[in-house]
């Protein structure tokens, strides 16, 4: 594990802060530049084996995790799912060269927000980096081909049941993919926040999925957001 000399200075200025958790070190390296030259982010450690990972989220803050499902030893969703016990307000990225539809949906189910498999571009990971930092959606071109096939019902899985919303749940919902929260989706609509989070708890109750990747997969569903959503 190695930390930089930012974490400090990350706290002080509010940037992004940033742990990439990956067991090749050309691969952090590579990484660790990208996300350097975004306006405001800092990579503030780095891991190669879930051990470090873990021990690095328990003694630092961190906004964004960079996450390899394929790790030395370890279940990169069991490692996944010990950083959300962790670190629960930390979004998570998963980039990996092992993507398919099970891999997928359990990072989904886990609570990622973005994916995007090693092959893509750069520009598709400065794209995801800058989404998934805000609380948005995002999926490289064939981890979105993979989660439109979640969606429709290919690969073997099973599609989201449709059921009856309101305009107004259709609104908030389509606004809770997007990556606005309660407070903001309440200022835009010009409602009150009890009023919105009794929307996102009917939403919840509604379609039985609780988790903010997992509405905005049924957002696009239905057809509420544009694709730019799901993938680069």
């Amino acid at each position: 594990m190695s930390l930089t000399t930012t974490t400090s200075q990350a706290r002080a200025t509010g940037i992004i802060r940033v742990l990439i958790v990956e067991d090749h070190v050309a691969v952090i390296e590579m990484m660790v530049q990208v996300v350097e030259s975004l306006p405001g982010f800092s990579v503030v450690g780095t891991a190669v084996d879930a051990d470090a990972a873990v021990a690095f989220a328990r003694k630092e803050p961190v906004d964004l995790v960079i996450l390899d499902l394929v790790m030395p030893g370890v279940s990169g969703i069991s490692l996944l799912s010990d950083l959300r016990l962790i670190a629960p307000r930390s979004h998570v990225l998963v980039f990996t060269g092992n993507l398919n539809a099970t891999a997928i949906r359990a990072a989904i189910s886990a609570g990622v927000l973005g994916v995007v498999e090693k092959m893509a571009s750069l520009d598709v990971f400065r794209s995801a980096l800058q989404a998934v930092a805000v609380g948005q959606t995002y999926f490289g071109p064939m981890a979105g081909t993979l989660v439109k096939g979640l969606i429709t019902g290919e690969n073997t899985a099973t599609p989201f049941s449709t059921v009856s919303l309101t305009p107004r749940e259709r609104t908030v919902l389509r606004h809770v993919a997007e990556g606005l929260n309660s407070r903001e989706i309440a200022k835009k609509l010009g409602l009150s926040m009890h009023t919105v989070i009794n929307h996102r708890s009917n939403l919840m109750k509604k379609t039985g999925l609780h988790r903010v990747a997992q509405l905005s997969l049924y957002a696009i569903q239905m057809g509420l957001v544009g694709e730019t959503t799901a993938g680069g």
